[in-house]
């Protein structure tokens, strides 16, 4: 009994030696994988042809393939760690292996990457449902959905893709955070 009682008491301290410093320490940001910086650019590139697909005009032939590339990249960003990806329960299907997880801050970052899915789908959903399109909506999800890439970059600490964001005609250019 008495070794039993040494023994824990052992484990404790050393457990608590080994927590303390951690906790205290300031935590370094973390690297992220070099794919990142291409797949932000992919995204971009996408952006910029969508917005390119929509105004003036909207043409949802050239949109369609677009959404599921936005959702594609979206995933790649997850798969290589560079995004978080929601916690799930016990999944039904068996989850692809990632190349890396994700070591950034996940409280603010997770949130905009749900925003971001939902407003590419919203955007498709939108385009894709009405005949004919609202260019007005459009114009109004696609201002949300640049906002949220934006707010993407800052909070998942992504590059900021070269040459920046697209921006809708007539808006000023987002202000790129690097």
């Amino acid at each position: 009994m008495k070794k039993t009682i040494t023994a824990l008491s052992l484990v404790a301290a050393l457990f608590t030696a080994s927590t303390i410093p951690a906790a205290t320490a300031s935590p370094a940001a973390p690297e992220l994988p070099a794919a990142c910086a291409g797949l932000v650019t992919d995204l971009a590139g996408k952006l910029k042809q969508a917005i390119g697909s929509l105004l003036p005009v909207p043409n949802t032939g050239a949109l369609t393939p677009l959404i599921g590339d936005l959702l594609g990249i979206v995933t790649a960003l997850q798969n290589a760690g560079c995004l978080p990806t929601p916690p799930v329960s016990a999944p039904g299907v068996p989850i692809p292996a990632k190349a890396a997880e994700y070591a950034g801050p996940a409280d603010q970052c997770l949130p905009v990457v749900l925003n971001l899915i939902s407003g590419i789908a919203g955007l498709g959903g939108t385009v894709l449902g009405a005949a004919p399109p609202d260019v007005a909506k459009i114009t109004e999800m696609l201002k949300a959905l640049l906002k949220t890439v934006q707010d993407l970059l800052s909070k998942c600490g992504l590059p900021a893709p070269p040459g920046g964001l697209p921006a809708l005609p007539g808006l000023p250019v987002p202000v790129q955070q690097s």
